[in-house]
This record gives C-alpha cells, sequence and structure tokens, in this order.
C-alpha cells in the first residue's frame, strides 16, 4: 500500500486540523465520511503516528479542496510513537477545564471511573458541547494516564511507609512491576485492590497508593504483580523499590514483619525509642528478622530458637551476606547458648555480629531490647 509521506511529522498535523477546520467536523465524522470503521485511524495520522494511506489523502483533498505536498512511498511509515506522558496531569487538567467549565466537576467524577475514553466522549458530549474527538480524547487520556502511573521528580518516604524490592519482568503483551509482601498477598487473596502509581524520573522506585479506578494488584505465586505499558519507561529485569503505606492498604506496620518473634521484639523496641526500618526484610532481601535504627544507627537482627548447632551455619551465610550487603550496619544474632559451636561463635566474632543468648522466657522481648540499647548509650 502506498503512502504519503509528509515533509515534516507537523505538516502532516497541520493538514488534518486544516481539514477538520473546513468541514467543522470531528475524527468521529471525518471517519464516517471516509468509510473507516471507527475516528482511530484519524486520530493515528492527526498525532503523526503513521502516515496516512494515498488513497485516504485522495478522498481528503476532494472532500476539503486542500491539496498538500506530499511523497507516494510504499509500505507503512511510523512518524512518531503514542508516548508515556512523563509529567504531572495539572495541562491536560487545565485544558479540560477551560473547555467543560461548570462541568468539569461531572467531567472529572466520571474519568475516575471503569468507562472507556469513548464512553466518556459520548456522556459529556450529551451536555451540549462541540468539540473534536480526536484532541479531547487525547486530553483526558493523559489525564487519566498520569492518574493512574504519574512521574515525579523523587519519591520521599514518609514514617509510615514501608519499601520492597521489587523486579520488572516481561508480560504477555506489556510489562509487570513484581514484589513479595505477604500480609497485602493475604489480603488480595480474598479482595480485590486496586492502585495508582507514583514513579520516580530516574525510575528506581515507584510509590504505590489505593485508587478505585487504578490498576489491579494481582495476587500470583505468593507474589503480588501490576501490569504497566511498556511506555512507562521501565526496562525488563531492572530492580526498583516498592513504596507503600501499610495503613492505607489494610494492615500494619507491624503485620508487615514477616517473623513472629520478631514481631514481639518490635513492640518491645518502639517503647524504647527505636524506628522500624522502611525497608522491609521480604525473601527477596532478606535484611535481617528485624531492622531498626536508633540515634541514625541501622542495627539488623537476626533471631533463632533452634537448639542444635547445625543450623547455625545457615545463619552465618546470611549475616555474611547482610555484611556485604549493608556494611555499615550493627549486627546481632539472638539465640541460645548451645546453638553456636566454638568455630561457629568464631566465625560471627569475625564478621562483628554481636551474639546475644536467651532462653526465650516470657520476658526476653524486654531484656534483649535493654541489652542492645544499653550499647548504644
Amino acid at each position: 500500500m502506498k503512502r504519503a509521506k509528509f515533509e515534516t511529522p507537523q505538516k502532516q498535523l497541520e493538514f488534518f486540523l486544516k481539514v477538520k477546520k473546513k468541514l467543522g467536523i470531528g475524527a468521529k465524522e471525518l471517519s464516517k465520511k471516509l468509510g473507516l470503521k471507527s475516528r482511530g485511524a484519524i486520530e493515528s495520522y492527526t498525532f503523526m503516528r503513521t502516515a496516512p494511506p494515498v488513497k485516504i489523502m485522495k478522498k481528503l483533498e476532494k472532500l476539503s479542496g486542500i491539496k498538500p505536498k506530499y511523497e507516494k512511498v510504499e509500505g507503512k511509515i511510523y512518524r512518531r510513537e503514542r508516548g508515556f506522558m512523563p509529567w504531572d496531569p495539572k495541562e491536560a487538567k487545565k485544558i479540560l477545564k477551560e473547555k467543560f467549565e461548570k462541568d468539569f466537576e461531572y467531567l472529572d467524577k466520571i474519568v475516575k471511573t471503569k468507562l472507556s475514553i469513548k464512553e466518556i466522549i459520548d456522556k459529556i458530549r450529551k451536555k451540549g458541547y462541540s468539540f473534536d474527538n480526536s484532541k479531547i480524547s487525547r486530553y483526558i487520556g493523559d489525564y487519566r494516564t498520569n492518574l493512574l502511573s504519574k512521574i515525579v521528580k523523587e519519591i520521599k518516604i514518609t514514617k509510615e511507609e514501608i519499601t520492597i524490592k521489587g523486579n520488572i519482568r516481561k508480560d504477555k503483551k506489556t510489562l509487570s512491576i513484581n514484589f513479595n509482601l505477604m500480609p497485602l498477598y493475604k489480603i488480595l487473596k480474598q479482595n480485590s485492590i486496586k492502585a495508582s502509581m507514583e514513579i520516580s524520573e530516574d525510575k528506581s522506585k515507584i510509590k504505590i497508593l489505593p485508587l478505585k479506578f487504578g490498576r489491579k494488584l494481582i495476587a500470583s505465586n505468593n507474589a503480588i504483580k501490576i501490569l504497566i505499558t511498556e511506555k512507562s519507561g521501565l526496562k525488563v529485569k531492572s530492580k526498583v523499590e516498592i513504596v507503600l503505606n501499610p495503613k492505607k492498604f489494610g494492615f500494619s506496620l507491624t503485620e508487615s514483619i514477616y517473623d513472629n518473634d520478631a514481631k514481639n521484639l518490635f513492640k518491645e523496641a518502639v517503647k524504647e525509642g527505636f524506628i522500624l526500618d522502611s525497608q522491609r526484610s521480604t525473601p527477596a532481601n532478606h535484611k535481617g528478622d528485624l531492622s531498626l535504627f536508633i540515634k541514625d544507627k541501622n542495627i539488623i537482627i537476626e533471631i533463632t530458637k533452634a537448639s542444635s548447632y547445625k543450623g547455625s551455619y545457615f545463619k552465618i551465610g546470611q549475616c555474611f551476606i547482610q555484611k556485604t550487603s549493608w556494611p555499615k550496619a550493627i549486627q546481632y544474632l539472638v539465640c541460645k547458648k548451645q546453638f553456636l559451636s566454638n568455630d561457629s561463635e568464631k566465625a560471627l566474632k569475625k564478621l562483628r555480629v554481636k551474639i546475644i543468648n536467651t532462653n526465650f522466657n516470657k520476658s526476653w522481648e524486654k531484656d534483649i531490647i535493654k541489652e542492645i540499647k544499653n550499647d548504644f548509650k
């Protein structure tokens, strides 16, 4: 099929805008006149995503009387991709507000539903407005897309939020963000949750916020995934930090701690002025059973109630990985006296891991926290 290749994409845009203006119709009506099934092709030509077929050009020239200059080229020509909009929705919102004025609140309400853009356009047109479908569809799409997945300069983590390691993977026809967070996973098995995302400019952090018309959080193989367009700029196999506020998703900070003994230890730690690390330990990122802060010092604590020294080699391996990953952290191992052999004890001391022995009696959590706090007086 022969295509019309304009001198520049801008010239192509100008031609289609002139035709619409001259005929006084939008993309939908123009599509009907050309015998096209939908306005999608007209929007694609108008916004320079692909070059129009010569036969379409001839029909347009006959309808409008406008004869542009273009070269006839064989095959499909892609001029411009529909890009992921890396900006705040303020600009699109401003344009929509100016256009629909008193009905903007109504438009804003239906944009935040499951309605398709076509359905939204049909509803707002019933209010008596006249506009170019392709333009208004684009503004609504930009506004809605950025509400769902917005690029922000940076993401700051508050004390109420946690961070989890996530991975970007290739899904069937798109990308997915994958991460482990068991309390949220259990909630998703019972209830459907949707969310919007804020993506940092450097693509290192993604903040997830509950949103009724947002992207669905999917519980899959003991992990959570969110589908997202490739136009987000996220790269397959890249690692990201997932940021969220547990309370907003229906679980507490304490519930976000995986280990039960660590949960109990944390309850005592809070009473003594310790702060829970925002970075959560998960199967994909084992930052100890519990990670705390006191006086700007990061403390990583491993806890085991095992009695046999055979399990100590596994703990030594974990402590070594933690020392490599977080070299500035201060490490503790809480265990029974008989858990460590002489060689294991020597190995941990070489790694500068502080050993605290306990019999795990009724007040063990209180005793452990007091002992750790005394190290920082």
